[in-house]
């Protein structure tokens, strides 16, 4: 797939905004999803960018000449201690730890105007002046963070007994819940002379056996929770981050609390590693939502599923839900939400199929005018009906999906076999618009059926092109049918 100039501008761009940790965080789950044979056609593109720029020798940009560059930077560096905490979504209940990237702006803008500002505009004058090093420039910025500990520490404790100061807090920054994400900014530097060595020893990549089995990261948590008991939920939650699969930190709650049994990990230190896998199913599920109702990409809905789904099945293999009731009433929430969309999305199947098939027609100008909004909503409801006959439990759809996939089969089989057929008896323009359909209805069939099927189709689509073009000729009997049969037993 080739890429605009423009596009890969902008990507790099954008790229080159963010921090060498969360460009490495970003390879890391882009290799994981290549692993995982993810078709995603962008995937190799982004991922070869991405490695690129982690490549490249840190050259200080903080030393551009004028400074202007790194004025702008002195945000993000204040921050960037809190890489393994930040989130995009709004959690339905608040997890300690998680931290919504969205309040950073406005904690800056509060921090910048109200509580240190002379601080910060020493900083940033700093910054601005060239010939200040950038040794120079961490120094400062990390002093800033420390200062800003104390101070946002004293404004909250004014806050406590004056209800007036609290409000106007409250405003700046979101209400409570923008207090809550501030008090985790400020426990995180608070602690960051620790936590980040801390951090540094814990793999970036956590895998599934070393959270069930080995000792290595299970000594450094238990030694740093019993020394750092109020800290154990940030610990979770930048684990959580890290770990290739989440729910194994519900048995790494276990391990860590002697007892697998969930009624004494609720009441352990350690149950806020268990909240904080309820957290990613919470997240997962607002994903996936989003991406059902806001992204274009019709592979992003299936993908988000596919890891919620995944999440799910491992938490529920590893821990007997039934004996907590707190945590199984979070996921039984996380799963009617998305149960309800993925019905919709499944009674929606049928319709959006045959949308997609219909045969296009030339506009007053002569231009073919394909409904690729129909043929990329099929792309993704296909994508949803497939996964659905695998994690029917996990989304919920068990009538509705058996039904769904039915009348998907015989309406694909039926009318694609026919697109085909009609290839062989097309002229002129109309031979171009029903090879528009066939394709499409190809491609489709290929999504459900698999490839093999798909090939089949491609021959008897150029053996019914020919005949179109030789002006007749005998077609010999499509066995697709056959295909059809052969793909769906292997299900």
């Amino acid at each position: 797939m080739s890429y605009s100039d423009q596009l890969e501008t902008k990507l790099k761009t954008y790229l080159s905004s963010l921090s060498p940790k969360a460009v490495a965080a970003l390879v890391r789950n882009l290799e994981k999803a290549k692993a995982q044979k993810d078709k995603d056609p962008h995937l190799n593109f982004i991922l070869t960018a991405a490695v690129t720029l982690l490549r490249k020798p840190q050259t200080g940009t903080l030393d551009l000449p004028g400074g202007e560059h790194r004025r702008g930077q002195i945000q993000r560096l204040f921050f960037s201690p809190l890489e393994d905490f930040l989130i995009n979504e709004t959690l339905p209940n608040r997890q300690e730890g998680r931290i919504n990237r969205a309040v950073l702006d406005r904690v800056w803008a509060w921090l910048s105007r109200d509580v240190i500002p002379g601080d910060v505009q020493m900083v940033l004058e700093q910054a601005g002046n060239s010939a200040v090093s950038g040794e120079r420039i961490d120094a400062l910025v990390q002093a800033l963070r420390t200062r800003s500990v104390d101070a946002v520490g004293e404004t909250l404790r004014k806050s406590e007994v004056s209800e007036k100061q609290r409000r106007r807090i409250g405003i700046e920054l979101g209400g409570e819940r923008g207090i809550a994400e501030l008090l985790d900014i400020q426990k995180v530097f608070a602690a960051e002379r620790w936590l980040m060595p801390f951090l540094q020893n814990i793999p970036d990549r956590v895998n599934e056996h070393r959270l069930k089995q080995d000792l290595d990261v299970l000594r450094l948590v238990d030694k740093c929770s019993a020394r750092f008991p109020d800290h154990v939920p940030v610990i979770a939650a930048a684990l959580v981050e890290r770990a290739e699969t989440p729910s194994a930190l519900c048995a790494f709650a276990g391990r860590l609390a002697g007892d697998e049994d969930p009624k004494v990990i609720a009441n352990s230190p350690f149950a806020p590693f268990v909240d904080v896998v309820m957290s990613e199913a919470e997240r997962l599920q607002i994903l996936a939502l989003d991406h059902r109702n806001n992204n274009p990409d019709p592979v992003a809905f299936s993908q988000a599923l596919g890891e919620y789904h995944a999440l799910v099945r491992g938490v529920e293999r590893d821990m007997d839900l039934s004996l907590s009731g707190k945590w199984h009433k979070r996921l039984s929430e996380t799963k009617r939400n998305i149960s309800s969309e993925v019905t919709r999305e499944l009674n929606n199947a049928h319709g959006a199929i045959r949308r997609a098939l219909q045969v296009p027609k030339f506009d007053k100008n002569g231009v073919l005018r394909v409904d690729q909004a129909a043929i990329d909503e099929s792309v993704r409801i296909l994508r949803v009906v497939t996964m659905s006959r695998n994690a029917s439990e996990t989304l919920a759809v068990n009538d509705v999906g058996k039904r769904t996939r039915q009348a998907v089969e015989q309406t694909l089989e039926i009318v694609t076999r026919s697109l085909i057929t009609d290839l062989g008896k097309a002229r002129g323009q109309q031979l171009e618009a029903q090879l528009a359909a066939a394709d499409a209805a190809i491609m489709l069939s290929e999504i459900y059926f698999g490839s093999e099927y798909a090939a089949q189709l491609r021959r008897s689509r150029q053996s019914a092109v020919s005949k179109a073009k030789n002006g007749g000729g005998d077609q010999t009997p499509n066995p697709e049918r056959k295909l059809v049969a052969s793909a769906l037993s292997r299900r």
